[in-house]
């Protein structure tokens, strides 16, 4: 029994040492395919971590290099900032300059130095305070206070020029601080205003005198309604005066002798002011001329005698004419030297209540002098230096006490420069005043000028009888005036009111001696019409009469083949004497 069931026993056994050896085996196979499995991962983990640390190791590399090449990049920054930053300071045409926390200068640009013309060498050697105007010599302490309270500061500073002169200059300083706010220095910006300060203070100069100006003229065109109505109301007054009935010979004469001394002085009024709209426009023009000096001292010296007759005032005239007999002959404008006498003892006269008026003239090696001197009331020193300025009067306004347009000085200096001579005075007030003119000496020997505009004398009476003069004007008045002041020489007037009547008139009479023609006329006008009398006649004189006074007009009436110029209003002795070069008596 025991011997049956061992072999069944050790077939159990057996299995079951199989089944556990198989079971091991199998235990064992999954036991290294797990390993193995594990080593695997472990080796893969590995080599990602190996690779993961080449990268790091990489980026670490890259990493270490960057700094490097991140500082020379800023440092190419910096220098092409800083080179872009000085090129555009150096090209600036204001100074630029900068200084530091103690008030040094450490950089300026070219500019700063060329605006005084210097260097930075030259600059560097120079001693700066000298360069500062005197009077602004406190410029930096100021400078220096205001940045420190405000942070800024404006002002205009004057340096001297390398070239001998200041300029000046305006300046604004500010502040620069760092991060923290401390002051590291000032930066300065200055800009060469000479020339604008020098335009500003022109221009403020030119609106004073414009406004001066205006003032003055303002006050000329209140005189001249007064001193055009004045005698305009006397005439007026006069006229109608002696329409009265039963007047005797004696008031009319008085009546007459009012109206015509009005007439002359209305005449004056206007004269100067058209002389001086020729002042104004430089068309006074001197024309020489043989003149007695003796002849000219005893015309103003007549008249001004008359003068002091019309005033009233108890006025003595002294004349003393120094100069020798061969000398009385010289070459000057007579019309313009006679007025510029005329103004000046017409002024004596007006400011001269009591006393006396000097007329002298004297010559030395190469001057003619001339004399006016007074008694009067004189001028203030103060306003001397104005006498002769246009419109300018010592006392202006309704409390004038004197009449006057202020303009006879005025051309009195125009005319007596444009002589090559000079006017002065001397005056004290309350003591009276002297005018001086200085002019070239001339001597003269004969010569014939074309024009006649002022009185002239006619040497003897003349008798025209047998001669004809065709008169040609527009005006009724004129033409009647012309013939009345004629009739004394017995010349036969032919009158023609426009210039195809005088054509017509011309052709019907070929005996006709002279012509008087008038310049302003319709239709046909005055040159037209000489130009078509020539055509007729070549050889007929032809006198023109016109209102025009410039040169321009006498050089046109010249042209259209005129012999001489009448300026209006023509007197009757005026007339004669011109008349008379072209006529001569039967």
């Amino acid at each position: 029994m025991i011997n049956s069931s061992i072999p069944v026993l050790l077939s159990a056994q057996v299995q079951l040492v199989i089944i556990a050896g198989t079971t091991l085996a199998v235990m064992s196979a999954f036991a290294g395919l797990y390993i193995i499995r594990t080593i695997r991962k472990y080796k893969a983990e590995l080599l990602g971590k190996e690779k993961e640390l080449a990268e790091m190791n990489s980026r670490l590399e890259s990493v270490s290099a960057n700094p490097v090449r991140k500082a020379a990049d800023i440092n190419m920054d910096q220098s092409e900032s800083e080179r872009f930053y000085r090129s555009l300071v150096q090209s600036a045409e204001d100074g630029i300059s900068f200084y530091d926390r103690d008030w040094k200068l450490r950089y300026a640009n070219d500019a700063f130095y060329s605006m005084i013309g210097l260097t930075k060498e030259s600059y560097d050697k120079t001693e700066h305070w000298n360069l500062i105007h005197p009077d602004d010599r406190d410029y930096e302490a100021k400078r220096v206070q205001a940045l420190l309270q405000s942070g800024f500061h404006d002002s205009e500073l004057r340096l001297w020029h390398r070239d001998g002169y200041y300029v000046i200059l305006s300046s604004r300083s500010v502040t620069v601080r760092d991060d923290k706010g401390e002051i590291l220095g000032a930066l300065n910006i200055s800009r060469d205003v000479t020339r604008l300060k020098e335009v500003h203070e022109a221009l403020i100069k030119a609106n004073l005198e414009v406004e001066a100006s205006n003032k003055l003229k303002s006050n000329f065109l209140a005189n001249v309604s007064h001193e055009i109505r004045t005698p305009l109301n006397s005439i007026v007054g006069f006229s109608n005066l002696l329409l009265a009935d039963r007047l005797s010979d004696e008031e009319k004469n008085q009546y007459i002798e009012q109206i015509t001394f009005n007439s002359e002085k209305l005449l004056q009024i206007i004269g100067d002011i058209i002389d001086l709209s020729r002042l104004e426009s430089s068309q006074i023009e001197i024309a020489y001329e043989e003149t007695s000096l003796r002849q000219l001292v005893k015309e103003v010296s007549d008249e001004t005698v008359r003068n002091i007759a019309r005033s009233t005032k108890t006025l003595k005239l002294d004349v003393l004419n120094s100069i020798p007999g061969e000398y009385d002959l010289i070459f000057t404008d007579r019309t313009w030297l006679r007025r510029v006498l005329l103004h000046l003892l017409d002024n004596a006269v007006k400011f001269t209540l009591t006393g006396s008026i000097g007329l002298s003239c004297n010559k030395d090696a190469e001057a003619l002098i001339f004399s006016v001197r007074d008694t009067g009331i004189g001028i203030n020193s103060d306003y001397l230096e104005h006498i002769f300025r246009g419109f300018s009067q010592e006392i202006a306004g309704h409390h004038r006490p004197f009449e006057g347009l202020g303009v006879g000085l005025t051309l009195a200096r125009a005319v007596v420069e444009r002589l090559g001579g000079k006017i002065t005075v001397e005056s004290q007030k309350g003591v009276g005043s002297e005018f001086r003119i200085q002019i070239p000496f001339r001597p003269a020997g004969s010569i014939k000028h074309r024009f006649r505009g002022q009185e002239q004398d006619a040497a003897e009476t003349v008798s025209w009888a047998s001669r004809k003069c065709l008169i040609v004007d527009d005006n009724r008045d004129v033409l009647i005036y012309l013939d009345r002041i004629l009739r004394d020489t017995g010349i036969v007037v032919l009158p023609a009111r426009s210039g195809f009547e005088a054509l017509d008139i011309m052709r019907e009479n070929n005996d006709i001696d002279v012509v008087l023609l008038d310049m302003q006329m319709p239709e046909m006008n005055g040159i037209e019409t000489a130009r078509e009398l020539r055509k007729i006649r070549k050889d007929i004189p032809i006198i023109a009469q016109t209102a025009f006074v410039f040169e321009d007009d006498k050089d046109i009436i010249l042209e259209a083949g005129c012999e001489a110029c009448l300026i209006k209003p023509i007197r009757k002795d005026q007339l004669i004497a011109v008349m008379s070069e072209y006529i001569r008596a039967k």
